[in-house]
């Protein structure tokens, strides 16, 4: 089958797409939709393949304080101004199946609990509550502590993988005056992108708009 002469070049997409990532301390700072490096974000050995595009949510932390108020209204105000980003990253093997173990501690500890209901409520709301936060806490992988429209900052990735980032896979982020926006979709993109990753419009040199 021959090749579609109209389809985005793929190559010139993935240079664009990688290349976005550098180390700040203990976190990882990235464009949104960026793939970090093909390696385990918390050892650094080779991560399993294909690794999936990850959607990240956050918001300021202050907002937790409508928790004191009332649990309903804190989780309808956080879905309204939370702030979301997609970055691909990988895991290997043995942090995946250490993932899969602490899900499978939160819901079966959170079942166990409830169970328990029956026989002794503290005891079972005891063990539900610790099931969620062992859960929680140990499947997570990494976390945004802040997401803006051109960055997003992840906490939690492992020491030999920030150090891989800072003696040899640092990559300076794009310059400011170097991004634009797609006339099709509006969506931000170096100014020299042949395509757009968003909408796949095929580009010429010059129709990027300007920020």
């Amino acid at each position: 089958m021959s090749a579609n002469p109209y389809s985005p070049p793929k190559a010139a997409l993935e240079v664009h797409a990688h290349g976005e990532y550098w180390r700040d301390g203990k976190n990882v700072m990235c464009h949104p939709g960026s793939t970090l490096p093909a390696r385990c974000v918390k050892c650094s050995e080779p991560a399993l393949q294909p690794m999936k595009a990850r959607k990240l949510y956050w918001h300021h932390g202050a907002w937790y304080l409508l928790v004191l108020l009332n649990v309903v209204i804190y989780v309808i105000v956080a879905l309204i101004v939370r702030r979301k980003a997609t970055v691909t990253y990988g895991v290997c093997s043995r942090h995946r199946n250490r993932r899969w173990l602490f899900m499978a501690i939160g819901w079966g500890g959170s079942i166990l609990g409830l169970l328990l209901l029956v026989v002794n409520p503290v005891i079972a709301i005891t063990v539900v509550l610790a099931a969620v936060l062992a859960g929680f806490v140990g499947a997570r992988l990494v976390y945004p502590t802040r997401i803006t429209k051109e960055e997003v900052r992840l906490a939690g990735c492992g020491e030999a993988f920030l150090e891989s980032l800072e003696l040899g896979a640092k990559a300076a982020p794009v310059a400011r005056a170097g991004l634009g926006s797609c006339p099709n979709c509006a969506a931000r993109l170096p100014i020299d992108a042949p395509a757009c990753l968003k909408c796949k419009a095929v580009l010429s040199p010059g129709s990027v708009l300007a920020a």
